[in-house]
């Protein structure tokens, strides 16, 4: 199965920096949002399967939290370092990384889950990682710009 765009995206001689901006950040929103929905089907399996009499921990929630906000730096700066230059496969890597980074707060979200916490730290989890969706995006959009001018990659 192809990407849909993936292939023009690589060998196109001529790049819009619009289509370069379409086809990353689908890859980022499939990417994030795949690893959203994985963490919280494990997170609702373990709850189901685990029976367990779960009290909530206002330290483990915002312990959490804390771990989720060390995530933006980390993933801004791994994605910028892999998407340096005008290389449309390192843009792509890029966008990658950063979704994969970006979206660790979701398993997060999930332990919060399968641990019955709940309340403030919850909120502030799932508004984070809202946030650090947004802020993906964004940067991706700086990437595909970068990318858009950079050759295209030689057929193998």
């Amino acid at each position: 199965m192809r990407f849909p765009g993936l292939d023009h995206y690589l060998r196109a001689a001529s790049l819009e920096p619009r289509r370069a901006a379409a086809v990353l950040r689908s890859v980022f929103a499939v990417m994030f949002l795949g690893q959203m929905l994985t963490a919280l089907v494990i997170a609702i399996v373990v709850r189901l399967i685990s029976h367990l009499d779960t009290h909530p921990s206002p330290l483990l929630g915002w312990v959490l939290v804390g771990l989720t906000g060390l995530e933006l730096p980390l993933g801004l700066l791994l994605a910028g370092l892999a998407g340096r230059g005008r290389d449309r496969r390192r843009a792509l890597s890029a966008s990658l990384l950063g979704a994969v980074v970006l979206s660790t707060p979701a398993w997060f979200a999930a332990l919060a889950l399968a641990t019955g916490q709940g309340g403030p730290p919850v909120v502030v989890l799932w508004a984070l990682l809202a946030l650090y969706y947004g802020v993906g995006v964004g940067g991706v959009g700086r990437l595909a710009a970068r990318a858009a001018q950079g050759p295209p990659v030689a057929a193998s």
